[in-house]
């Protein structure tokens, strides 16, 4: 997964909600985003 950039990851993430994919898929890329050190809460307040 660190192929991906942090932009394209959260992109990722954000468009997996809004299209509402498979749950394990969205917390597969939470997870990601979270190991990385990303401010989540940040993101979702944009």
């Amino acid at each position: 997964m660190h192929q991906l950039s942090d932009e394209i990851l959260i992109e990722a993430y954000l468009q997996a909600i809004e299209q509402k994919l498979d749950a394990h898929f969205i917390n597969l890329l939470l997870e990601e985003i979270q190991s990385r050190g990303i401010n989540i809460d940040a993101l979702k307040a944009s």
